[in-house]
């Protein structure tokens, strides 16, 4: 027998603005408010978790001392057409962890 996926129901506050924008939005394509909500929500999480995914392992590598060479990182700023400034050698110095902070929390151990 095939198996069925059934919707779950999520409830959420939004500001009233954008909620008059979901329902005009909803009226001119002819979808419901809840397709419309379904959709952008699942855009929305289509790029965001790969990129907060991508983040930890940027952190998780600088916390290995995996740098980007001077030559890479001014190669890079160069695509966009940007000159990177040589920074000062006290700011060179990696900055301390505070708890709470985005590094603080990738650096905590992670059950399985």
């Amino acid at each position: 027998m095939a198996e069925t996926t059934k919707d779950s129901q999520v409830s959420l506050r939004v500001p009233t603005e954008l909620k008059a924008r979901m329902e005009a939005y909803s009226q001119l394509t002819g979808r419901s408010k809840s397709f419309v909500a379904m959709e952008a929500l699942a855009e929305y999480l289509d790029w965001r978790l790969p990129q907060m995914q991508d983040l930890e392992q940027a952190i998780e590598a600088a916390d290995r001392g995996e740098f980007a060479s001077d030559a890479n990182a001014a190669a890079a700023f160069a695509r966009y057409g940007v000159t990177a400034a040589k920074a000062p050698a006290e700011a060179k110095a990696a900055p301390k962890r505070r708890p709470g902070t985005a590094a603080a929390r990738a650096a905590k151990p992670r059950r399985a």
